[in-house]
C-alpha cells in the first residue's frame, strides 16, 4: 500500500506554543502601529489571510489587497529574523519520523493555513522541507478545505499512490481528512487535547510519531 501522506505544520510538525506565530505578530504590529493584535484570536488550523483579515475587523479596518502586500513584505521581513532564534523547534519525534518516511515508498506533502514562505522558513529551521515535494498552503484558499483542495490537485499531477492519510493535531484536520476521503492520525501534542479529538474518532490517535511506523512499513 503506497500512501499520500499529507502533514499539517504548527503542532504537528512544530511545536506549538506561544511563541510559534511572532513573525506574524510582530509584522501585524508594524503594519498597523497597534498592541496585542492577536489578543483572543485563535490561528489553530486557519489560513494566515483568514486571520490576517479577522485581525483587521477587530480594529474596524477594511481589507485590501494593498494592506495584504505590504503584510506580506513585513511578514517576510520577520521570518528573516526569527530563522536564526529556537522560535520554531521540531514537534517530538517529526523529525525523525519524517526522515524515516522520506527512505520509504509513500510520498509526502502538506496542508497548512500557512503561508508557502512561511512553512519553507519553518521547515527548513528543523532540517526538513526538502522532503515535501509539494502542498496546499494559505495562498490556495482562505479556508482550510479548499487548501485541502488545491494541495491533493497538485498532488494528483505528481504522485501515483493508494490511499491518502492527513496527520494533523486539530478537529479541522480530522475534518478535512474527510472532506478529501482521507485516513486521519490525530496527534495530542497540539492545539486540542486527546478528549477532544476522540470525538470525532479519528483512524489513529497518537502521542509520538513512533507509534503509527507499523502503519507504513
Amino acid at each position: 500500500m503506497k500512501y499520500l501522506i499529507f502533514f499539517d505544520i504548527n503542532g504537528t510538525i512544530i511545536q506549538r506554543d506561544e511563541r510559534t506565530d511572532l513573525p506574524f505578530e510582530y509584522a501585524v504590529k508594524e503594519l498597523l502601529n497597534v498592541n496585542n493584535p492577536m489578543n483572543s484570536i485563535d490561528t489553530s488550523a486557519r489560513s494566515d489571510k483568514d486571520v490576517f483579515i479577522e485581525v483587521l475587523s477587530n480594529f474596524k479596518i477594511e481589507f485590501t489587497e494593498a494592506l495584504w502586500d505590504n503584510f506580506l513584505t513585513l511578514y517576510e521581513k520577520q521570518l528573516k529574523i526569527f530563522k536564526d532564534t529556537d522560535v520554531w523547534r521540531d514537534n517530538v519525534d517529526a523529525v525523525s519520523f519524517i526522515k524515516w518516511l522520506s527512505e520509504t515508498e509513500h510520498e509526502l506533502a502538506l496542508i497548512t493555513g500557512e503561508l508557502s514562505i512561511g512553512a519553507q522558513y519553518k521547515l527548513e529551521k528543523i532540517g526538513v522541507w526538502q522532503y515535501f515535494k509539494c502542498g496546499g498552503f494559505g495562498e490556495d484558499g482562505l479556508k482550510r478545505f479548499e487548501i485541502a483542495e488545491a494541495g491533493l490537485k497538485k498532488a494528483k499531477t505528481m504522485f501515483e499512490y493508494d490511499r491518502i492519510i492527513v496527520i494533523g493535531d486539530t478537529i479541522l484536520d480530522i475534518q478535512t481528512a474527510r472532506h478529501i476521503d482521507a485516513e486521519i492520525i490525530s496527534i495530542t501534542t497540539g492545539s486540542h487535547p486527546k478528549e477532544l479529538l476522540m470525538t470525532l474518532n479519528p483512524d489513529y490517535i497518537i502521542d509520538e510519531f513512533w507509534e503509527i511506523e507499523h502503519k507504513f512499513k
